[in-house]
Formats: structure tokens, C-alpha cells, sequence
């Protein structure tokens, strides 16, 4: 419950902080308005123009004089890419060749239906149905002649053929239910069969069934007809057995036991089941025996059947006359084959064999007037399209750009940069030096260091702005190749690769590096589509060689564009930032020497803060590389700072209080001067100038009035004489970003932990807490993005370092020495 608390009271404060930071820009645009500064039109006025001045530069370096490319031989393999500069059409008599042969195989073969053979073995069970009816009729005597007849009589004139286990069972067709037969059940299957159409082997587009498929649903009919098989009725008024139980008693011992049960149970005058008993109800019998017999003798009756049936079976046969017909009328109605070649669409593919269909669509190319040849229009589309979508991610995502015009400005300059130079390579394929080389051209795309910018952007602006850089490139690269999704998605891809390694360039060679796994990328990207396209393997391996060669060039040209783009901007790259944190720069070395207290200091700032801005998500670099030199302007006059001071004389003693605090507020001004006369980053020496934000100099202000009670004669007066806040509070502005409000308040930690008489963590902790209260009570955040939540990690932090930077060291035994040698008193060995 008081977490939840918390959390509540947290994110009200951070509203309101919020709020007040928002009323303060406000309050600083009008007062720079008043001064005689920009209004906001003025300012979005020059925004708009400059964004209109990058788009026209971006149509005029991608797209304005980029003609098609040249037309050259034709030879047995294409030597270039040749690509449409406009929309055509042609009757392809290659194609109507292909379509012709494509539709003479895919046209579905007629099949002709065996009625002869559907009615011949309908005549044959209904003779047969005829013929055992009159069987029964004869004595029993003549029963096995008159069998052996009828069944001769079958195969003679329908050619069925009927064996012994068949004639078995067949005996049994009129012991079905509900006026049901067997032998008409038979005929009413194969007829629903037939008029479905039965096969051999059915295509994926005929309708037909396989001759497999319809002999499985012929054994599971039979299945389900056969459990309706009646064993016993009540026939004539008198019981009937139409399975006795000497017929099964061999092979089915259980079923013929329970079936000799019934029938004494029945004699007896027991009661007669209603609808009499069939082979479902001794499969579902109790008895679990008698059930698995019953079971295998339904199985056997149907698989019996189904055989018998499956001999009625008529496939049907193709019929070529007809299917050559059904030919004829497709090809007659057949669409003429009218190819249309869109604007930009590739005609010949570099590399690739030239077909019958290539050398026709290039002939018919070759014919055409060279009139209009103009892809610009759609290219400026595509260009407004990507910038409205810029414009939306930007406004969205990180509208602070809008503002600040170094950062847009390195944005602007990278992909212009980028697509400048992609444009020269591309040039070159129209000139005799590749010209005449059709691999060189083949692989131009290849040789694109698209990766370029999103780099740039990536060490300079931030992951938000490169992702979008690696998407604006990607997509002119491809506009100005004519090219399709696979190009873009490769360079796409690389970029973003190039940008995610770029991430964190402490050291100016890991550039090389991210440069070599976008081309990676790159490489993997372009066997793949070299490979699915058919190319072979020698033209994969260049273009493979050709990518990872661009990427370690493009990050050579990143090292190499990084200081023209920091000094033009004014902006520092974590790795210049890296470099600053060498302990022998002049400065440095300097404040060693002439301060050296203030340099321990700022190590103990340095590491207080970059550990918290690790906690934060901060850039610890710049944490690390602003603290040590946040403090330079002490330098000036060191002997002030009372950690410069070691036993001398405190000149402070000497000065009023006022003078004193006038000296200490200084050291910001000189150290920004230091800063500007050495050329250290302006992110610098906005640390250096915010690192005090606009607090006050305790010690001189109590001491200030401490004086002005002793000189007052009443208490009135001293109430009407207090000191004016404003001499004794340091220019300001309060800290505005992240890094420099964890400096802020590390060098205040720093300062007063050393005054604490015991270092414990509870003496830490109280500590923090009352400096971290009063700079919040004080409004130094206000201008500070930081929330109360990253307050408290930056606070925890603090508390682990401090504690790890004033532990406290075991206490040594005393020595005691003798003849010039120190023993140990306390142990029984000396120590090496």
C-alpha cells in the first residue's frame, strides 16, 4: 500500500515538474522575443524553408539528368541491365507458343463413363437375387447343385466371378431390416459412385474420385450395412436363425456359444427380442467374449461384401477425341498474349542467359521512339511521399529535432552525403571505364555504401533519428536503381545493421567494425537473391566480395567523416567524448598540478556519476568526461577551494563574505572561458555551466548574516538588512539534461561526504536524502527531465560508491625495530 503511494506521489511530482518546465520555455521564448529574438513564425518559417531546400536537393542529387542506361550488343549473356523508360505493349508470339503447349497440358482430360459395364453388374445381382430366391424353394438335396449352377451361370454371361466365402455370405441378402437388401444397397452405392466419377489417378483440378478412396468408402458402407445383419427373427411365426451356430462354431467359438445360449433361452420361452436380434446387438452383448467374436464376424461380412462389390467398381477412361476438342476450344478462347512492360521494369538482367522471350521483348524495345523518357515525376511522388512520413516520425517520435539545428543539420548533410556519393557510382556505369565490363556493372548496386549516413546519424544524433536515415536512404538508393523490394530490403538491412554496431563508439577503429558487419549483412542478403534468381555461383561470390569490401569502406569513411562533422556542428561523438577522459590532457595535467585537490575531486565526481548514469540510462561517457573537467575554472584561483588549501591559510579570512562568494561563483565563469579557448565540446561546457545550477553558497550567505545580526541593533532590522539571496547564489541555468543533473549532484555528494565524522551507510543515506530534499525544495530539476523515480536509482547509487570510496582500511600491528630490522609483535613471522 505505500509503494503504491509512492508511485502516486511520484508521478504527480513529476507533472508537476513537468508543467513548470513547460511554463519556463514558454517564459524563456517570450523573453527572447522581447530581446529582440525570432518569433516563432519567423523560426518555423526558416524551418520549412530549409526542409524544402533538402528536399529539392535530394530530387536534384538522386534523380534530375539520370538517364536511362546505354543500350549495348546483344550477345549470348546480357552485359547490363537494361530497364524500361516507359510503359509498351506487344503481342508476344513466343508467349502464344508457350500458352498454347501450357494449355494442351493443363487442359482437364475428358473421361467417358462405362454404362455397359454399371448395367451389366446390376443385371447380374438382380439374377443373382432371382437365383437364390428359387434355391430356397427346392429341397434341400438339390441346394449345392443348384448353387454351383447359379454361380456358373454369373460368370458366364455377366464375367463376374464369385468364390465359395462370397456365396457364403451373399445367402444371407435378404436378413436386413426395414425392406433392405443387399444386393439393391450394392447397386444404390455404385451408382452414387459412378455419377462421381471414378479414376485411377485423379488430377488436383478434376472433381473425380480415386479408384482407392472409392474402395474405402465402399468397405466402410459395407461396415455400417452389415452390423443390420439379423441373426434372429420371428419369421412365419416361428423363431429363424439366419446364423446358426455350427456356422460360426469354428472360428468364432464364443459368439456360437452365446448364440446356442439364446436359442435355449428362447425354447424355454423366453422373451423374444422386439425387431428380432441383429449383429449389432451381439456385438453390444455383455458378454465380452461373444462381443469380439461378433465383431470380427461383422468385419468379415463387410470386407467379404466390399470385395464382392468392388467388382461392380467402373473406372472411367479417358477420351482423347473429346479432350483434344475441350483443347481446341480453350486455345480458341484463349486471350491474346499481350505483354506489358511497366516504366523502370527490367528487360535484361545482367549475367543471365538471354531466352527467346528476352530477345523479342528487346527487339520490341529497340523499335520504340525514344520520346518521353522521364521517370522524374513518379520519383518526386515517392520523394514527397518519404518526407510526409519523416515529417510524421519526427513530430511524433523526437520533435525536440525540430529545435535543434546542429543535430537536423547532421542529418541533413549525412543523407545527402550518402546519396551524392551513391549517385557518382552509379554515374559510372554509363561511362567507358565499367561500361565495357559487364560484371563491374552487374555490380554497381553492390558497390553503394548505403550504410553511410544511418552511421553518421547513429554517432551523432541517436538511435531514433538513424533508424529513420537507414529508411530514407534505403528507399532513394532503390528509386534511383529502378530497383524492387530486394534491394531496398538489402540496403535496409545493412543500414540498420551499420547504425546497431555504431551504438556505442568509444574507440574511433570500432567504426571498421560496424562497417564490416553491415557489409556482412549485406553479402548474406546478396547470395541469396543471386542464388533464388538463378545467378551462379561465381556471380553470388562477387557480389558477396563486393558488399563486405563496401562495408569496411563505408566504415573507413564514417572514421573519417566523424571530425569534419563534430567541428562543423560542434557536436562530440562518444568517442571524442572517450578521448577527453585521458588522464593526460592538458588541462588535466594542468589541474593536477596547479590544483591538485580539485582534481582528486572531479575523479571522485567521475565516478559517482557514471556509475549513476549507468543506473539512469544515461551516457556514462559523457558523465565521466564532463565531471573532469566541470571544475576547471578553480584552476584560476585555486588557493580559494578548501581542497587546494591542505595547511595553509584560508584567504577567505581575509575577504567579506560577499568578495568570498563572488570568488567562489566565479570559477564557472573562468572554467567555461577554459573550455572555450581549448575547444572542448559545447556539451561541456553547458555541464560546466549548469553544474551548480542556481543554488545558493551556504557557507558565505549564514556567514553574511551571522555578520549583519552583530551589526544590527535590533532584531527588526536585521529582519529589514538580510542578505540579498541574489549576491549569493551561483548564475545558473539549473540543469537540463540527464548527465548534467547527476554531476549536479555528485559534486555536491562528494563534497560533503568527506565531511562526515563516521562513514556508515545509514550516516550515507542521511546524508543523500537531505542534500537531494533541499536541491529539490530548492526547484533545481525543474528544467530537468529526470523523474522522482530515476531520483531515487541516481540516489541509491551514490550511496554504493560513496561507500565504496570512503571504506575504511584495517589497522595495521605495530612494529617494533631492533638492530636497524621491523618486527612484527603481534605475529610469530615477519612480513614479506
Amino acid at each position: 500500500m505505500a509503494k503504491e503511494e509512492n508511485k502516486g506521489v511520484r508521478r504527480k511530482s513529476n507533472r508537476e515538474r513537468a508543467k513548470r518546465r513547460k511554463e519556463l520555455v514558454r517564459e524563456e521564448k517570450l523573453q527572447e522575443q522581447t530581446n529582440g529574438g525570432e518569433s516563432v513564425w519567423v523560426k518555423w518559417g526558416k524551418q520549412s524553408l530549409l526542409t524544402v531546400l533538402f528536399a529539392s536537393s535530394l530530387i536534384f542529387i538522386c534523380f534530375v539528368g539520370q538517364d536511362p542506361p546505354s543500350l549495348r550488343a546483344l550477345g549470348e549473356v546480357a552485359p547490363e541491365n537494361v530497364y524500361a523508360d516507359r510503359d509498351f505493349k506487344y503481342l508476344s508470339e513466343v508467349r502464344r507458343s508457350e500458352a498454347e503447349e501450357w494449355i494442351r497440358s493443363s487442359t482437364p482430360r475428358e473421361f467417358a463413363q462405362n454404362f455397359a459395364g454399371e448395367e451389366a453388374f446390376s443385371n447380374a445381382l438382380i439374377r443373382l437375387q432371382d437365383g437364390l430366391l428359387a434355391i430356397e424353394s427346392l429341397p434341400p438335396e438339390s441346394h449345392e447343385q443348384a448353387n454351383l449352377s447359379l454361380v456358373n451361370e454369373i460368370e458366364s454371361n455377366f464375367q463376374i466371378s464369385i468364390n465359395p466365402e462370397e456365396f457364403r455370405w451373399l445367402k444371407k441378402w435378404r436378413n436386413f431390416p426395414d425392406e433392405q437388401d443387399l444386393f439393391s444397397y450394392m447397386i444404390q452405392r455404385l451408382r452414387l459412385l459412378h455419377l462421381r466419377g471414378v479414376v485411377k489417378y485423379p488430377s488436383t483440378d478434376q472433381k473425380f474420385i480415386s479408384e482407392a478412396n472409392a474402395s474405402r468408402e465402399i468397405e466402410s458402407a459395407m461396415r455400417d450395412f452389415t452390423s443390420k445383419l439379423v441373426i434372429l427373427s420371428n419369421l412365419d411365426a416361428g423363431l429363424r436363425f439366419s446364423i446358426e451356430s455350427d456356422d460360426v462354431a469354428e472360428f468364432y467359438p464364443s459368439l456360437a456359444r452365446n448364440l446356442a445360449e439364446i436359442k435355449l433361452l428362447l425354447e424355454d420361452g423366453g422373451p423374444f427380442p422386439e425387431g428380432g436380434l441383429n449383429l449389432n446387438d451381439l456385438i453390444e452383448s455383455a458378454d465380452e467374449n461373444a462381443s469380439f467374436d461378433a465383431q470380427k464376424l461383422r468385419n468379415e461380412l463387410a470386407f467379404t461384401y466390399a470385395g464382392f462389390a468392388r467388382k461392380g467398381l467402373q473406372l472411367r477412361t479417358i477420351d482423347r477425341e473429346a479432350t483434344t476438342a475441350a483443347q481446341d476450344r480453350a486455345i480458341a478462347q484463349m486471350d491474346p498474349p499481350i505483354i506489358s512492360v511497366g516504366e523502370g521494369d527490367l528487360i535484361l538482367k545482367m549475367g543471365s542467359k538471354v531466352m527467346e522471350s528476352d530477345l523479342e521483348k528487346y527487339s520490341k524495345y529497340l523499335n520504340l521512339t525514344v520520346e518521353d523518357r522521364n521517370l522524374l515525376p513518379k520519383r518526386i511522388f515517392i520523394t514527397l511521399g518519404t518526407f510526409l512520413f519523416s515529417v510524421l516520425y519526427i513530430s511524433l517520435i523526437m520533435p525536440s529535432l525540430w529545435q535543434d539545428m546542429a543535430r537536423s543539420g547532421i542529418v541533413s548533410v549525412a543523407i545527402l552525403a550518402n546519396l551524392g556519393l551513391s549517385r557518382f557510382i552509379l554515374e559510372l556505369g554509363g561511362t567507358d571505364l565499367f561500361g565495357e565490363n559487364a560484371i563491374l556493372v552487374g555490380l554497381l548496386p553492390n558497390l553503394l555504401p548505403v550504410a553511410f549516413a544511418s552511421m553518421i546519424v547513429m554517432t551523432t544524433v541517436g538511435a531514433r533519428m538513424a533508424t529513420l536515415t537507414a529508411l530514407m536512404t534505403s528507399i532513394f538508393h532503390a528509386t534511383m536503381q529502378n530497383a524492387g523490394v530486394d534491394v531496398f530490403a538489402t540496403g535496409f538491412s545493412s543500414a540498420l545493421i551499420g547504425a546497431f554496431f555504431c551504438r556505442e563508439v568509444r574507440l574511433r577503429g570500432s567504426a571498421l567494425k560496424a562497417g564490416a558487419l553491415a557489409g556482412l549483412v549485406a553479402a548474406i542478403m546478396a547470395v541469396g537473391l543471386s542464388l533464388s534468381a538463378g545467378s551462379g555461383a561465381f556471380v553470388s561470390i562477387n557480389h558477396a566480395g563486393a558488399c563486405l569490401l563496401v562495408g569496411v569502406f563505408t566504415g573507413a569513411l564514417v572514421l573519417g567523416a566523424m571530425p569534419i562533422i563534430e567541428n562543423g556542428f560542434k557536436v562530440a561523438t562518444d568517442a571524442t567524448l572517450f578521448e577527453l577522459t585521458d588522464y593526460n590532457h592538458p588541462l588535466l595535467r594542468r589541474m593536477q598540478i596547479e590544483a591538485p585537490g580539485t582534481y582528486h575531486h572531479s575523479l571522485m565526481v567521475a565516478n559517482l556519476s557514471e556509475n549513476a548514469a549507468l543506473a539512469v540510462g544515461a551516457n556514462p561517457i559523457l558523465c565521466r568526461a564532463a565531471s573532469l573537467f566541470h571544475d576547471i575554472g578553480k584552476m584560476s584561483q585555486p588557493q580559494y577551494f578548501t581542497e587546494n588549501q591542505g595547511e595553509f591559510d584560508n584567504p577567505h579570512d581575509r575577504k567579506n563574505p560577499a568578495m568570498s562568494a563572488l570568488i567562489i561563483k566565479s570559477h564557472v565563469k573562468e572554467g567555461i572561458d577554459m573550455a572555450r579557448e581549448t575547444r572542448l565540446p559545447k556539451i561541456l561546457r553547458d555541464v560546466i555551466r549548469q553544474h551548480h545550477g542556481t543554488t545558493l553558497v551556504k557557507y558565505f550567505y549564514h556567514q553574511a548574516q551571522a555578520k549583519m545580526k552583530q551589526e544590527t541593533l535590533s532584531l527588526q532590522d536585521a529582519e529589514r538588512d538580510k542578505p540579498d539571496e541574489s549576491t549569493y547564489r551561483y548564475d545558473g541555468p539549473r540543469p537540463r539534461f540527464k548527465e548534467s543533473a547527476i554531476i549536479f549532484f555528485a559534486d555536491s555528494v562528494e563534497a560533503a561526504a568527506r565531511s562526515l565524522p563516521k562513514v556508515t551507510q545509514h550516516s550515507v543515506e542521511e546524508l543523500l536524502e537531505k542534500i537531494f530534499n533541499d536541491r529539490l525544495e530548492d526547484g533545481q530539476l525543474d528544467e530537468c527531465p529526470l523523474t522522482l523515480q530515476e531520483v531515487a536509482q541516481i540516489k541509491r547509487s551514490f550511496v554504493k560508491t560513496t561507500l565504496n570510496m570512503l571504506h575504511t582500511r584495517i589497522e595495521y600491528p605495530s612494529e617494533d625495530k631492533s638492530n636497524g630490522r621491523a618486527r612484527d609483535t603481534n605475529t610469530p613471522f615477519n612480513e614479506s
